[in-house]
């Protein structure tokens, strides 16, 4: 009885701890299970097509000379994604005997789904995230769903961003950037956490090195854009950035409970827009310029009148993994909050943070876990419904509103992460 009573102790100590980064074997061996869990899905459940023979269609075109994206098509309409989007899937058309190898597809996305699964998780474990919350990383149907049996242009996006995410907590600052662009440059809905980036690198690096920063996130979209920016430039800037975009309220995963009317006005969007804004201003006032330990005006002199070195060095050590983290997922959760329309395969942009941010919330497992299956329940909901709808925006403000509060990326920086800081600088 008391062996038993030592083993539970030990396991719930294990769990629970976020004070140490957990065991590497955890992560191999959720690795391990999901890869087989991957392949049996593959295996046994029919693919759906939905966008695959659209992206093959007009890659197609542009590996036959096209470059007006005003005139590249699919069946689902024009092309919308920058040009990352359209480099990618050319290979896929390459790799896929021109999109007609379907399973071949899958296996991409298995690899892909497995090689951001692996990121996120050493994301999670440098932000000394508690093991009890890595599982719920495995647990998601819709997850699976949109790597595996879709083959959407989104699990590309937030692997590069999750490159990124990890580079900056490794403090490779320029390769970081570099990947955040290719991101933005697959589909820009990561540009939902540039704000957070740029506070983030303003004060890890300094301003001068973060202008440089920001330049190279500029060269690598101009460099990813030339072969249309050179014949069509007009054509390109408003077909793969396109912001004025309508949706409709038929596909929307969280605001079905809105009239049509109400979905369609242009008072919602705007208003959307303002709270948007609004949320992210006080998002930087009252925690992404925690490490400066300055108020919002003298972190604004950070721009203006750039500190000492000495002084910057140590607003840099407070650059954390964890508060690059928590940053970054919390701009996501805001702009999702406040995202004009959300469909289903957006649900990729949110399920790979949502344990992390749940559990920054303070809430607790007896309440973390309970929430994040009741999200995963409304994002398997088709179609959407009003109650799970409800509860799609339900749990994004309950996430904002608990990030503001409950936040825990205000430890002091680890001796080992002191000295790595100092070797990176």
């Amino acid at each position: 009885m008391v062996l038993w009573r030592k083993l539970l102790h030990s396991t719930c100590v294990l769990a629970f701890n976020s004070r140490s980064k957990c065991p590497i074997w955890i992560i191999r061996l959720l690795l391990l299970f999901d890869a087989f869990f991957s392949i049996a899905v593959v295996m046994n459940v029919p693919y759906t097509e939905i966008d695959w023979q659209a992206y093959m269609q007009q890659v197609t075109q542009y590996i036959g000379g096209e470059r007006d994206y005003s005139v590249i098509k699919g069946a689902t309409g024009p092309l919308v994604y920058p040009a990352g989007h359209v480099y990618i899937y050319s290979i896929l058309y390459h790799l896929t005997d021109k999109g007609t190898n379907i399973l071949r597809a899958q296996w991409i996305f298995v690899g892909l789904y497995l090689a951001t699964l692996y990121l996120v998780l050493m994301c999670y474990r440098e932000a000394r995230a508690p093991p009890y919350i890595l599982p719920m990383l495995l647990l998601s149907r819709r997850l699976h769903s949109i790597y595996i049996l879709r083959l959407f242009n989104d699990p590309f996006s937030v692997f590069f961003l999750f490159v990124s995410i990890r580079s900056w907590q490794k403090r490779k600052w320029t390769f970081g950037s570099i990947s955040y662009s290719i991101s933005v440059g697959v589909k820009m809905n990561t540009l939902l956490v540039l704000p957070a980036v740029g506070a983030i690198l303003l004060q890890a690096v300094g301003r001068d090195k973060a202008l440089r920063q920001a330049i190279i996130m500029a060269q690598v979209q101009f460099l990813l854009a030339t072969p249309f920016l050179l014949e069509y430039p007009k054509s390109y800037a408003t077909g793969a950035f396109e912001f004025t975009r309508q949706f409709l309220h038929n596909w929307t995963v969280n605001w079905r409970f809105v009239s049509e009317e109400t979905f369609l006005s242009r008072n919602f969007s705007v208003g959307l827009l303002a709270i948007h804004t609004l949320l992210l201003l006080l998002f930087l006032v009252v925690q992404w310029i925690l490490p400066s330990q300055r108020n919002f005006s003298g972190f604004i002199s950070l721009i203006l009148s750039p500190p000492t070195d000495s002084e910057m060095h140590q607003i840099s050590v407070r650059v954390t993994p964890a508060y690059i983290l928590c940053s970054i997922l919390s701009a996501n959760t805001i702009g999702m909050l406040c995202a004009r329309s959300l469909h289903y395969q957006f649900y990729s942009w949110l399920a790979w943070g949502s344990p992390y941010v749940l559990w920054q919330t303070g809430l607790g497992p007896f309440w973390v876990i309970p929430v994040w299956a009741t999200q995963e329940w409304a994002w398997n909901v088709f179609p959407s419904t009003n109650t799970s709808s409800g509860i799609v925006v339900g749990v994004l403000l309950l996430s904002m509103v608990g990030l503001l509060c409950g936040v825990k990326f205000l430890e002091q920086p680890s001796a080992e992460y002191k000295v790595h800081s100092e070797n990176r600088s």
